[in-house]
C-alpha cells in the first residue's frame, strides 16, 4: 500500500499477549486465595473472575460498553463464594496489578519493537487505538516499552466512546491528518477492531489465531496475518530486515 501515511495498532491482544499475562497474574492471586478456598480449582477461580466482567457489562446494558475496575471484579469473585470483604478485594487487586506490571514486558509480541522502528524509518506515523481507562492504558504502554515508539495513543476512556465506535478511529485519523485510505489499522478482534475500523473506512489487517476465519455476517478484513511482522509486507517493506 504505497499511499499509506499512518499505521494504528490495537493494544491488548495485538501488540502484547494480554490474556496470557493476565493468566499468569491470576496464578499469583490464586496462591493468595488457596488458604481461603482450599478446595477450589484455579481454573474455576479464573472463570468466575472473567464471569464478573461479563456480569457487569450485562448489567450496564449491552448497548454501551463500560470500563470495569478489577477491584469490583474481585469483589464479585469473592461474593460468588459468599465472602464479603472489601479489604481482601483491594489486596487481591493490588496483588494482581503488581504481578501484571512485573511481567508485562515479557509478553510483548515477538518482533514488535523492531517492527515499529522499521515503520518509523519509512516515515509512517505510528499509533495505538485502545479501550480502557486513560491512566492505566498509558501506564501499560510505558511498562511494555512502547511509549517512545508510538506517536499517538487514542484511548476510549478519554474520548468518551469505545471500539467498535467509528468515532474512535476517526479521532485517530484527525490526530495524524490522514484520510481513511491512508491509514492502516491492525488488531486481533473481529468485533472491536475489524468492525470498528471498517466502519471508519480504514483498511484493516486482522491478526488472527491460527485456523481462525472471519464470520460471514461482519465486515471482512482486508488482510489476514498471523505474525505482526507481516505488516511490513502490507506497507511495502521487507519482512526480512
Amino acid at each position: 500500500m504505497s499511499n499509506l501515511k499512518a499505521v494504528f495498532f490495537d493494544l491488548d491482544g495485538t501488540l502484547w499477549d494480554s490474556a496470557a499475562c493476565a493468566g499468569q497474574a491470576m496464578d499469583v492471586v490464586v496462591e493468595r486465595l488457596e488458604p481461603i478456598l482450599p478446595d477450589e480449582e484455579a481454573v474455576d477461580l479464573a472463570l468466575r473472575f472473567n464471569a464478573a466482567l461479563l456480569g457487569q457489562v450485562v448489567e450496564a446494558g449491552l448497548a454501551r460498553r463500560v470500563e470495569v475496575g478489577r477491584r469490583r471484579r474481585f469483589e464479585r469473585l469473592l461474593e460468588s463464594y459468599g465472602i464479603h470483604d472489601d479489604g481482601l478485594a483491594r489486596e487481591l487487586e493490588a496483588t494482581f496489578n503488581r504481578a501484571l506490571r512485573m511481567t508485562m514486558l515479557s509478553f510483548v509480541r515477538e518482533g514488535v519493537p523492531e517492527l515499529l522502528r522499521r515503520l518509523r524509518t519509512m516515515e509512517l506515523k505510528i499509533g495505538v487505538i485502545t479501550n480502557g481507562i486513560p491512566l492505566l492504558r498509558r501506564q501499560a504502554i510505558e511498562a511494555l516499552g512502547l511509549a517512545e515508539l508510538v506517536d499517538h495513543c487514542v484511548i476510549g476512556g478519554a474520548e468518551g466512546y469505545s471500539k467498535p465506535d467509528a468515532r474512535l478511529f476517526e479521532r485517530a485519523m484527525e490526530l495524524v491528518g490522514t484520510a481513511a485510505s491512508e491509514t492502516l489499522y491492525v488488531g486481533d478482534s473481529l468485533i472491536t477492531d475489524v468492525v470498528g475500523a471498517s466502519r471508519a473506512g480504514m483498511p484493516v489487517a486482522w491478526l488472527r489465531a491460527e485456523g481462525d476465519e472471519p464470520a460471514e455476517d461482519i465486515p471482512q478484513p482486508d488482510y489476514m496475518i498471523e505474525d505482526l511482522r507481516e505488516v511490513l509486507q502490507i506497507v511495502g517493506g521487507r519482512a526480512d530486515g
